[in-house]
Formats: C-alpha cells, sequence, structure tokens
C-alpha cells in the first residue's frame, strides 16, 4: 500500500508539471504573436499615415517585452529551478544507488570468500583464521572473534581471531549463559550493543581486554536444520557503531555458512576418529584371528587322527597331515575330492554328514579307502564348524586297526581258551 500511493502522488505531481509546461507554452506563444501583431499592425498603419494607431502599436510592442520579462520571472525561471533541482537531486541518487551496488558487491565478494576459505583444503584452524581476516575487513571491524562450543564441556572455547591477542585462541573459554557471548550462545539469539561494557550481561574476558572497544555484534552459529549449537562469532569496534541492512544481512549470511561448515568439520573429525577406532579394532580381531588359526593348525597338523575340513556337501576343502598318510594322497588331491570318495560305503557318509547340517553330531564306524585300493577300519565323527561366518563340517577319522588287531588277537586268545577248557574237560 504505501508504494502504491507513493506512486499516485508522483503521477499527480507529473501531472501538476505537465499542465504548468503546458500554461507556459500557452503563455510564450500568445506573447509571441502579441508582439509580432503589434509590429505588423504598426508597419501598416505607418504606411497609410495614422500616426494614432502607429503610436498605438508602439506602445504594444513595448509592452511586450515587460510582459515577457514578467512572465520568465513568475514562471519559467522557477520551473527551470525547480527542473535544476530534480535533476541534482536525481543525480545524487543515482550516486547512492551506485555507492549501494558498490557496497553490495563487496559483500557478495566477501561471503564468496568466506566460502571459499571455509571449504579450502587448509587445516581447519588456519580456516578459521582465515575466515575471521575477511569478515574483519569487509565488515570494516577491528576485531573478529570465533568461538567453538564445547558440548561436553557447555563451554566457548575462543578457536579464531583475526591477529587479535593470538595466543589466547585455544586458552580463553567462556561457560555457557555467562557473559555475552555466553548468553548469545544459550538463548541463540544476536546482540547488537553500543557502549557494551555498560550492558549486565558484560563479563570481562582474562586475556582479551574487551573493555577498550566501544560496540560490539556478536551472533550465534547455529544449524537450524538438525538444532546443533556450533559456536559464536563477535565482532568489536572502537568507535559506536550503527549496522546497516546489508551489514546484518551480510553477517547473517556468513554465519550460517560459517556454522554449516564447522558442523561438516565436527562431523568428519568423528568419522576420522571412528574410522580409526575401527582400523584398531580391525587389526587387533585380525591379529587375534591369525593367532587362533596358528593355534588351531597346530594343533590339526599335528594330531594324530585325520582330520578333514569339508562343506556341508562334503567337499574337501582342508587336510592336515595324518590324512595325507592316512589316504596315501596329496593335500592337492585330497581338496579336490568329496568325503564320499574317500570311503567304501557312501550312504554312511551322506548320512552322517546330514545329521550333522541339521545342528547334531555323528560317530560312524566305516571302512576308509586308501590309494592302494586296501580299506581300513576306521571310526568317523562330524561336528559342525562356523569359519568366516560360514558354515562348515569337521570330519575326524579315527584308525581303528590297531583296536581290530587286537580285537582279534583277544578273539583269538578266547577261542585257544575254550580249546583247552574243552580238552581238560
Amino acid at each position: 500500500m504505501p508504494n502504491r500511493e507513493g506512486e499516485h502522488e508522483a503521477l499527480l505531481r507529473a501531472e501538476g508539471q505537465d499542465g504548468r509546461t503546458g500554461t507556459i507554452i500557452t503563455l510564450s506563444v500568445f506573447i509571441l504573436v502579441a508582439a509580432l501583431a503589434a509590429g505588423t499592425a504598426g508597419g501598416y498603419y505607418f504606411s497609410r499615415g495614422e500616426r494614432g494607431a502607429v503610436a498605438l502599436a508602439m506602445l504594444l510592442a513595448l509592452v511586450t517585452p515587460v510582459l515577457a520579462y514578467a512572465l520568465y520571472r513568475t514562471l519559467i525561471a522557477p520551473y527551470y529551478r525547480r527542473l535544476e533541482d530534480a535533476n541534482l537531486s536525481l543525480h545524487i541518487k543515482q550516486e547512492e544507488i551506485q555507492d549501494m551496488k558498490d557496497e553490495l558487491f563487496i559483500k557478495f565478494l566477501g561471503i564468496h570468500d568466506v566460502n571459499y576459505s571455509a571449504n579450502s583444503p587448509r587445516l581447519f584452524p588456519q580456516r578459521l583464521k582465515d575466515v575471521a581476516d575477511i569478515t574483519a575487513r569487509v565488515m570494516e571491524a577491528d576485531v573478529c572473534l570465533i568461538y567453538r562450543y564445547e558440548k561436553k564441556r557447555d563451554e566457548l572455547v575462543l578457536a579464531a581471531t583475526n591477529g587479535y591477542r593470538q595466543e589466547a585462541v585455544g586458552m580463553v573459554r567462556i561457560p555457557a549463559g555467562q557473559g555475552i557471548e555466553g548468553w548469545v550462545a544459550r538463548r541463540v539469539e544476536p546482540a547488537m550493543l553500543k557502549e557494551f561494557a555498560r550492558d549486565g550481561r558484560f563479563r570481562e574476558v582474562p586475556g582479551l581486554a574487551l573493555t577498550s572497544y566501544a560496540s560490539l555484534y556478536c551472533l550465534p552459529l547455529y544449524v537450524y536444520s538438525n538444532g546443533a549449537l556450533m559456536g559464536v562469532i563477535e565482532l568489536l569496534y572502537a568507535r559506536p557503531k550503527t549496522f546497516t541492512d546489508e551489514e546484518i544481512n551480510f553477517f547473517t549470511t556468513l554465519a550460517g555458512i560459517l556454522s554449516n561448515t564447522m558442523q561438516n568439520e565436527q562431523l568428519q573429525t568423528e568419522l576420522r576418529k571412528m574410522n580409526v577406532e575401527l582400523e584398531q579394532w580391525v587389526t587387533e580381531k585380525t591379529e587375534e584371528l591369525r593367532a587362533s588359526e596358528e593355534r588351531y593348525r597346530t594343533l590339526v597338523e599335528n594330531a594324530n587322527e585325520a582330520i578333514f575340513v569339508v562343506s556341508e556337501a562334503g567337499d574337501v576343502v582342508f587336510a592336515n597331515e595324518h590324512a595325507v598318510r592316512l589316504s596315501g594322497q596329496g593335500k592337492f588331491d585330497l581338496v579336490h575330492k568329496n568325503l564320499q570318495e574317500l570311503f567304501a560305503d557312501a550312504a554312511l557318509v551322506l548320512a552322517a554328514l546330514a545329521e550333522t547340517g541339521q545342528g547334531g553330531q555323528a560317530i560312524r564306524n566305516a571302512e576308509f579307502r586308501r590309494t592302494d585300493g586296501t580299506t581300513v577300519p576306521v571310526e568317523l565323527s562330524c561336528a559342525g564348524l562356523t569359519l568366516m561366518g560360514r558354515k562348515f563340517i569337521q570330519a575326524v577319522v579315527r584308525d581303528m586297526s590297531a583296536y581290530a588287531r587286537l580285537e582279534q588277537r583277544l578273539a583269538e586268545k578266547e577261542r585257544e581258551l575254550k580249546v583247552l577248557q574243552t580238552r581238560k574237560g
């Protein structure tokens, strides 16, 4: 509504100026016509010898310049004066607009520089210092301070300055809620103050000596998308300062860019820490697995029984040295066979594997086939095994030849005893 009313008033002024211009032109034409008519009439009457008429014409000719001068003084001169004033005012407005454009362009370059510096490949502390330098330059501030929020301790830590008290970086800590900076962080509200040292929230920060400055502008570095407080950024001026809308918009935009950058850096730091911890955990577990594998391999290789590790379908994936000796085949040959091929009764082996695959253990007496065609009485014991997240079956084959021979001898002795007892009776 205010813009429409202003346009209406400007239109009325323009119509009034157009009407005044028409009046001036009409009067000017009328005076010129009157002067021309007086001169023509004077010449005409002079040629006819009418002296009275000639005198009247001369009088009119003399009155015409007077009327023209009066017209100039009353209408033309003020009109052109107002026109010159309007032109001057327009020129001033154009210069103001040009200055505004230049200032906006400088602010735009400042935002570009801040965005570039905040996301450059340099170390993060140096990037924050670059941001502080650019912000102080564009905002024409004497001091720029950037604080980082530590959630665990609920404190603001000085992270960067534009060169002011550089030794205080990392040393100055302000509890959240204390001082102007702590108030801004706790309330997530900006603070623009003149003579801020007189403000009731102000607290002198040891190591910074802020009382020598007059004006302060402090903004929270807050990521509104997820409600994360990253810190605060603060500008200090030695003189009283009134901030323009362009400066406020620039500083607010800069704070948003810096907030996201600090959050990204925090997330990347946490991710790097997690990666390091994960790598350490993987290394430790790998070493434990390797040690466990070595212990298992040592026990298996030195075992007195033939040990096979097979898939649930019975395909051999590992065989120990005793299995090589018992079968008479090389390891390479064994790991390309199915366990059923090593026994005289394949159905018996298949039943044992099926029983083990259902979560139980299977023990069978079987005949183990050697490469020379002979068979060896063995005890087959199958149990489930998990390696690298996959299910396997461990098949232990125990040579029962000695037991069989011993049983055979015992049976022979028993028969001999029976024969002797029969003879005595």
